[in-house]
């Protein structure tokens, strides 16, 4: 596995090579983002039947069920192809992948409308659901 030392070099030449700064690609942390626009910034995606959610922040994820106790882990970050971003946690206490593509979503239990379609899978089951910015969540009616 590349380590993350290793990936930041490479994502800084390859920007470099194109004539960004390798600046301009990074987090305060130091760590790759993606651009403005590309699912940047803080996210909440969430489920019904059953019900989930996982809240997407720069320095962790947490993901929540009825019943159990919220699991908070470390955001490896997404991987991003065209329009879509996939989040994949493969150790831990509750190893799951969340994948989020552009589009508008209905969470079909309220007015409420997304710009994100969400699939997680987790416990080898497959989870639909909607994802946004949480102040754009907010903005809405409240179901």
């Amino acid at each position: 596995m590349m380590s993350a030392a290793l990936r930041f070099m490479l994502l800084a030449s390859t920007l470099t090579a194109c004539g960004q700064s390798s600046a301009d690609a990074t987090t305060a942390k130091g760590s790759p983002t993606a651009p403005a626009g590309d699912f940047a910034g803080d996210l909440n995606a969430l489920g019904t039947e059953p019900f989930w959610a996982i809240k997407i922040r720069t320095d962790g994820l947490t993901f929540s069920r009825p019943g159990t106790e919220d699991v908070k882990i470390a955001n490896p970050g997404p991987v991003i192809d065209k329009d879509r971003a996939t989040w994949a946690i493969a150790d831990g206490p509750t190893p799951f992948k969340l994948t989020l593509t552009k589009g508008d979503c209905s969470d079909g239990m309220s007015d409420r409308h997304y710009t994100l379609n969400a699939v997680l899978v987790f416990a080898d089951k497959t989870m639909y659901g909607c994802a946004d910015a949480p102040a754009a969540i907010a903005a809405q009616p409240a179901p």
